[in-house]
């Protein structure tokens, strides 16, 4: 019966990360205005319904309810069902899904998490490499939604994630500023996330850890 378990586990893990993959790729996908939006929410929404079930299904199997809402995974998977519950019941109005995918984006944190499980941490440059660019793809993701319409250097995800990088690696060529008081309060953040972490990779270098 475990062995059973543990299969329906790795079964649910692989489906996690295939439909976290669907949230970025429609995202990005999106800021371009295709014709076929109307598809991409409909692959959203179905992702969405997984990550539900997901989160119910652990909840259920978890042998403690309160650490389990310890955990930042879970409290984000549990916002993203609330807001999948609150979509559903048509109290947002029609661009309540933006800020739903907002929500969903932070699910890249996953992978993470499950290159931790498969111990490739070990591997420091890897992980600083997957920290930079999930710091990076969220950071482009919410300057898009807050420069996008605003700011007419940035008109597509590729614009926004072009800027984000060179702001967070203080390259800044200078080319493209942000024009909202919020996106400049998002690459503050980012930069000063970014440059924390490079002080803690620093740290632990330099002491042999």
């Amino acid at each position: 019966m475990n062995l059973k378990n543990n299969k329906f586990r790795k079964i649910i893990e692989i489906l996690s990360l295939i439909f976290t993959f669907e949230i970025i790729i429609s995202f990005i996908l999106s800021t371009y205005n295709p014709p076929y939006q109307p598809i991409l929410i409909k692959l959203d929404y179905i992702s969405i319904m997984f990550f539900t079930f997901e989160f119910a299904y652990n909840f259920y199997y978890s042998h403690d309810k309160i650490e389990f809402f310890k955990d930042i995974y879970n409290i984000i998977d549990a916002i993203v069902v609330i807001a999948f519950l609150l979509y559903s019941l048509q109290i947002f109005y029609s661009k309540a899904f933006l800020g739903l995918r907002i929500i969903n984006l932070l699910r890249i944190l996953v992978l993470l998490r499950v290159i931790k499980l498969r111990k490739l941490e070990e591997n420091s440059a890897l992980m600083n490499f997957l920290t930079l660019l999930t710091i990076c793809f969220i950071s482009s993701c919410l300057i898009w939604i807050v420069e996008s319409g605003v700011n007419p250097k940035i008109n597509n995800f590729f614009d926004a994630f072009y800027f984000t990088t060179i702001s967070i690696t203080t390259v800044g060529y200078g080319d493209i500023t942000p024009k909202t008081d919020m996106g400049k309060l998002i690459i503050i953040f980012s930069v000063l996330i970014f440059i924390s972490g490079l002080l803690t990779s620093l740290q632990k270098a330099l002491k042999g850890d």
